[in-house]
């Protein structure tokens, strides 16, 4: 039975069972296996033990009936369908045909088929197995009513809990719709909250219509359960039948090689006939006899002299095959850094063919010798189909097409490696057809770079082929970097060679020199770079990525060393630091840094000098600034337009409205002196100035130390005498500046103040003001301190006339002021905050000076002894015997002050003194009132010291008036000094009260009597004595004496005046006895 006559039989089987048998949908496929093997395999026959193992093959998914059962019941029904259509199997007879192979006819058998299962019972007296009812994943429904009820309960007090913390208070109805029924709360949370309840309520009704339909389909478990069992077994039978088809048409095609062909009798004739087959090969069983040495070297002689007289008198050789040698029996042509192939020929006739030998490369990598096998075979077939039909120049471009397509695999196989080790996730690679694309620094933002390497066809965009006759293909590259085509003949492939990471590093070295390139020109403009301030050098490779560099210098002392990592494409900075770190970040981040790359660096360089200079400005406590925000029209007015970045700083001992500015540019560097004022919003700049900067060595100025120290003095200057011709402009004083030089490789030009003296001087009104010194005052900045950052101020002048005997002030004047004696020269320092005015602490100290010249006149003119003199204080003694001395202060701004030391005599009289020291011509006074007052003032204080108590008082009433009282006796002596002419006497008279009745008799006869006598160095005037600056001691040591002598003489005349008062007064309670008199003694 043919198989195509089979698979009918089974169709109608399957489409019988789909459609009339329901239990035979199942095993199908086992009753078709079963029913084809039994028929037509030989071997597989009722009886033979093979057929009981398939009987037994698979069964289906659902535990429906086992196999043997159904292909009996199949093979029933083939046999009745065979009986009716009258066909005979395996010898079947009909009602008229004999018996065959032992079957009865057709009348003998059973007039109904019965098909039978395995056990002998028939099918029809049992009902077909029940369909498996399922039960997993089944819930039941009262589960179902409690999950629903407990979520419906939980969500409600959800709702409800959000509805109490969304309570809102309550706003009274208004008046016109108070009594409206269904008015009430209307606002947006009472509305929100009903919108809350209302999608609640109709979440909680559709799931609750949901389960009374379930409810109402429970009512009918049975036959919902029924319908769904059923629709998963029919999808089973559906499955089932289709499995079946799979699995016959994939039988039917793993047969086709068990066909026994038809037999070849034109082949089988031929043998036959001739006694051999010309499409059988020689196999070669019987050996050919070995050739001799001498043979083989002359048959080897006569092949070269026939490819010599061949190849240069028959042949057409190609052009690449002109460098060819012959030796060993065969033509060796030679192809630079593609290939060598040896060709030979087996005839003699000049038209015969060439064949192939061998082939070698003559490029690297490479492997030793050709791989043997089918490769090899396959291209000696190839060369020589073509060495046939197109002869020597078909060879060569079979050949050469060959190599270029496996040097373009070399290349690729390398460009997969290469993506598996360290340029992983940097390149990416796409191959079409004999071309590779290679597209590289996959990282970066910026547009994508790739190159494409692969066979051109030699032809030129106009479709010409150069030189050559015929245009002969090559290998060839083009490159795309940021996405736009670039000249490729400036990149040499070695073709020699091959190595697809040094092609890419090739091109990865030009394209940063390309880039580079870039930066170089644009940073060349800036005129920093232009002039040769700064270095800038590019460093150039066309192989080595890591070589290409741009060195840039930012500073005097600061080099940046720019790169390209290979892998990446990610710039990098060396030295590595904070600083770059973020540069490099802005480089990475540029979308065409070829472009912007070069203000990115201008930028860096601004903050490399920032930085430099900020933390070596710190060191001389020059403090940056870092909050200053000036209003962007004051900048555009102070600093040039091409200032990147202004730096300010200040300074410890400045005024804070004073600063030093650095302006940044590409042009260089400028530093300002600004003053800052405050505006209500930020910062305004009032004045300014710029510092006069000029480098002697042409380089850009190093920010050093001694630089910045300098600078900060310079500053100082300028801030000190702008302030300054400020203040001499508003009081309308003569002045003028003159330009001086301070070189240390660069010029700080600090002017020189000139002011007119008398302009300065002749303005503050004082009384018989005379010039004491010359027209010209030069005020020049010597240093700043650098503890406080004050500047040191000189000032230099020159007296009218030279003091003479001035130089009892050398070496005892102190720093602040210094004297030239024969000159008349002087100079003094001014230490002052920068930007405070020095014009009042110059009058101030030139007055002080003025004084002090006044000072040494009249100390000079009284032959005192100076012991220390300088602008604010002059020590000096005015008595050898004893030795006094004193110390005169006039500080400025203070009133002038006279300090005697504990003990001295004048201590008594030092606030008198004082007050006649600040009057006019006081200092000449008070020398004077030191000499005449010193005696009498040593005598009071002899007389203190022998008197016990307060019995004696001394009462100053001015420098030139006292007045000594004593308490026993009481009495009072009236000391007064007299100047007639040039001589000075004291007047010394007896102020006592004469009416006094405690003063004794005695007493009072003895004064009056001293009064009346003339002694050494005073002399009576009847009412009292007039004594010299001498005698008027004695003459107080004298009264003091009388004094002393009747003190007790006093005491009992005040005790009887006491008694006496106390007798006299009444007593209205207890009266006394009168008491008696008592005599008083001599």
């Amino acid at each position: 039975m043919a198989f195509d006559d089979w698979l009918a039989d089974t169709e109608d089987l399957v489409r019988l069972g789909s459609g009339r048998l329901p239990g035979l949908g199942g095993p199908a496929k086992t009753a078709a296996w079963t029913i084809w093997h039994q028929s037509e395999m030989p071997g597989l026959g009722n009886g033979d033990p093979a057929s009981g193992s398939l009987l037994q093959r698979d069964s289906t998914d659902d535990g429906g009936l086992q196999s043997a059962s159904v292909a009996s019941e199949v093979n029933g029904v083939a046999k009745e369908r065979r009986d009716q259509e009258g066909s005979m199997v395996n010898g079947g007879a009909t009602a008229h045909d004999p018996l065959r192979n032992g079957h009865p006819p057709v009348e003998a058998a059973t007039t109904k088929s019965t098909a039978m299962d395995p056990s002998g019972a028939p099918f029809g007296d049992e009902p077909p197995p029940e369909i498996e009812h399922l039960t997993d994943g089944y819930q039941s429904m009262s589960t179902l009513i409690d999950r629903l009820v407990q979520e419906t309960f939980n969500e409600l007090r959800e709702v409800i809990e959000h509805m109490a913390e969304d309570t809102a208070p309550r706003q009274p109805p208004t008046k016109a719709h108070a009594g409206v029924n269904g008015s009430g709360d209307d606002s947006s949370a009472n509305a929100q909250k009903k919108m809350r309840l209302m999608k609640f309520l109709q979440d909680r009704r559709a799931q609750f219509i949901k389960t009374m339909v379930l409810t109402q389909w429970s009512t009918q478990t049975e036959e919902v359960g029924r319908v769904i069992d059923l629709k998963i077994w029919l999808d089973r039978q559906r499955a089932l039948y289709d499995e079946v088809w799979l699995w016959l048409a994939e039988l039917k095609r793993s047969l086709g090689p068990a066909k026994m062909p038809n037999p070849d009798i034109r082949t089988a004739l031929e043998a036959l006939s001739t006694g051999k087959a010309s499409s059988l090969p020689d196999l070669g069983y019987i050996p050919p006899k070995p050739l001799t040495p001498q043979r083989m070297l002359k048959e080897l002689r006569n092949i070269n002299v026939l490819l010599s007289i061949r190849l240069n008198l028959h042949d057409t050789v190609p052009e690449p095959f002109k460098n060819f040698t012959i030796k060993s029996g065969r033509a060796t042509f030679r192809v630079p850094d593609e290939y060598e192939v040896d060709l030979s020929i087996a005839d003699e006739d000049p038209a015969s063919q060439f064949f192939f030998i061998d082939i070698r490369f003559a490029f690297t990598p490479r492997p030793a010798d050709f791989p043997t096998g089918r490769l090899r075979d396959a291209l000696e077939m190839k060369v020589n189909n073509v060495l046939q039909t197109q002869s020597l120049a078909g060879c060569y471009r079979f050949l050469h097409e060959f190599v270029l397509s496996h040097k373009m695999n070399i290349l690729r196989r390398q460009a997969v490696g290469m993506c598996s080790e360290k340029w992983s996730q940097s390149i990416r690679l796409e191959s079409v057809h004999r071309t590779l694309i290679v597209q590289y620094w996959l990282g970066t933002v910026r547009r994508k770079s790739w190159i494409e390497v692969g066979v051109t066809s030699g032809r030129t965009k106009d479709g010409s082929t150069g030189h050559t006759t015929e245009a002969t293909s090559r290998i060839g590259v083009r490159w795309f970097p940021e996405a736009k085509q670039a000249d490729a003949t400036v990149i040499s492939l070695n073709l020699a060679h091959l190595s697809m990471e040094s092609i890419l590093k090739h091109v990865i070295a030009l394209h940063t020199t390309r880039i580079f390139s870039s930066i170089h020109a644009r940073l060349s403009e800036a005129k920093l770079y232009a002039d040769g301030a700064l270095h800038l050098e590019q460093i150039r490779s066309t192989t080595e990525p890591w070589d290409c560099q741009l060195r840039i210098q930012l500073t005097s002392s600061t080099t940046a060393t720019l790169l390209v990592e290979p892998i990446t494409g990610r710039f990098a900075l060396l030295p590595a630091s904070a600083l770059y770190n973020g540069a490099e970040m802005e480089l990475n981040g540029l979308r065409d840094p070829a472009a912007d790359a070069a203000r990115r660096l201008c930028n860096l360089r601004c903050f490399s000098v920032v930085d430099e200079t900020d933390t070596r400005a710190r060191c001389i406590d020059l403090e940056p600034w870092k909050t200053l925000n000036p209003r962007q029209e004051d900048l555009r007015r102070i600093f040039p337009r091409d200032t990147s970045r202004v730096s300010c700083f200040r300074r410890r001992g400045w005024r804070s409205n004073w600063v030093v500015a650095m302006s940044i540019s590409m042009a260089g560097e400028v530093w300002w002196i600004l003053e800052v004022l405050h505006a209500p919003i930020g910062y305004k700049i009032g004045d300014f100035q710029r510092i006069p900067l000029t480098s002697t060595t042409g380089k850009v100025i190093d920010p050093s130390y001694d630089f910045l120290s300098r600078l900060s003095m310079a500053a100082a200057s300028m801030v000190a005498h702008y302030t300054n011709v400020r203040t001499l402009c508003k009081m309308g004083v003569h002045y003028r500046l003159r330009p001086s030089g301070l070189n240390v490789h660069t010029t700080h030009n600090i002017p020189t103040l000139l002011i007119h003296f008398y302009s300065l001087m002749g303005r503050l009104g004082i009384r018989q003001w005379k010039q004491w010194a010359r027209e010209t005052l030069k005020v020049t900045c010597q240093s700043v301190l650098l503890a406080s950052g004050q500047v040191v101020m000189v000032v230099e002048a020159r007296l009218m006339e030279p003091v003479p005997h001035f130089d009892l002030a050398v070496g005892r004047v102190d720093e602040e002021v210094v004297f030239h004696p024969k000159t008349g020269a002087f100079a003094f320092r001014l230490v002052t905050a920068v930007g405070e005015p020095t014009i009042e602490k110059l009058i101030e100290r030139l007055q002080r000076v003025g004084r002090l010249i006044c000072f040494v006149e009249i100390i000079r003119k009284f032959r005192l002894k100076c012991e220390t003199i300088s602008l604010g204080r002059i020590r000096f003694q005015y008595s050898h015997e004893p030795s006094l001395r004193t110390e005169l202060v006039f500080v400025g701004g203070v009133p002038m002050n006279l300090l005697f030391p504990p003990g001295n005599p004048h201590l008594r009289i030092q606030d008198l003194l004082i007050s006649v020291l600040q009057s006019d011509g006081g200092l000449e006074r008070v020398t004077v009132l030191l000499g005449v007052t010193l005696p009498l003032l040593v005598a009071f204080d002899d007389a203190e010291r022998t008197h016990d108590g307060d019995n004696i008082f001394v009462l100053p009433r001015t420098a030139e008036w006292y007045q000594l009282r004593y308490h026993r006796p009481r009495s009072a002596f009236d000391i007064r000094m007299r100047q007639r002419r040039d001589d000075v006497r004291w007047h010394v008279r007896d102020d006592t009260d004469a009416a006094d009745k405690q003063r004794s008799p005695s007493f009072f006869e003895a004064i009056a009597a001293f009064m009346d006598e003339s002694g050494d160095g005073w002399m009576s005037l009847r009412t009292g004595v007039a004594a010299t600056s001498k005698g008027v001691a004695d003459v107080v040591r004298s009264i003091d004496q009388l004094v002393r002598d009747h003190a007790g003489s006093s005491l009992r005349v005040e005790t009887d005046a006491a008694t006496t008062t106390a007798a006299g007064a009444p007593d209205e309670l207890h009266p006394q006895p009168q008491p008696q008199p008592q005599p008083v003694p001599d």
